[in-house]
C-alpha cells in the first residue's frame, strides 16, 4: 500500500493557468469601479454624517416622548371625569387563574 501511494504521484504534472489569466486579474484588480454599498458606506462612515444622523435620531426620540407624554395627560384626565366608580375596571393579570381544575 505504501508503494502504491508513493508511485500514485509519478504521473502529476505541474498545473497550468489559462493565457493572460494574470492580465485579467491585474485589469480587475486596477479597474476600479464601485458599486453602489461601498459607495454607501464610503458616505455613512464619514464622521459628519455620522454624528448628524446621531444628533437626528437622538432629536426623533426625544419629540415623540414629549409628544407621548402629552397625550397620555389629556387621556388620564378625560378618564378621570368620565368615569363614576374608580373601581370598576378589570384587569387581567396573569396571575389570575381560570381553571382551577386539572
Amino acid at each position: 500500500m505504501i508503494e502504491e501511494a508513493l508511485n500514485s504521484v509519478d504521473d502529476v504534472k505541474r498545473a497550468e493557468a489559462k493565457p493572460f489569466l494574470f492580465t485579467r486579474i491585474h485589469a480587475r484588480m486596477s479597474k476600479g469601479t464601485e458599486s453602489v454599498w461601498e459607495k454607501a458606506g464610503w458616505l455613512i462612515s464619514r464622521p459628519a454624517v455620522a454624528f448628524t444622523g446621531l444628533c437626528l435620531i437622538v432629536l426623533i426620540n426625544v419629540m415623540v416622548m414629549m409628544n407621548n407624554n402629552s397625550v397620555s395627560t389629556v387621556n388620564n384626565t378625560e378618564v378621570a371625569q368620565n368615569s363614576t366608580d374608580e373601581f370598576s375596571s378589570t384587569v387581567a393579570t396573569i396571575y389570575d387563574i381560570e381553571n382551577t381544575q386539572p
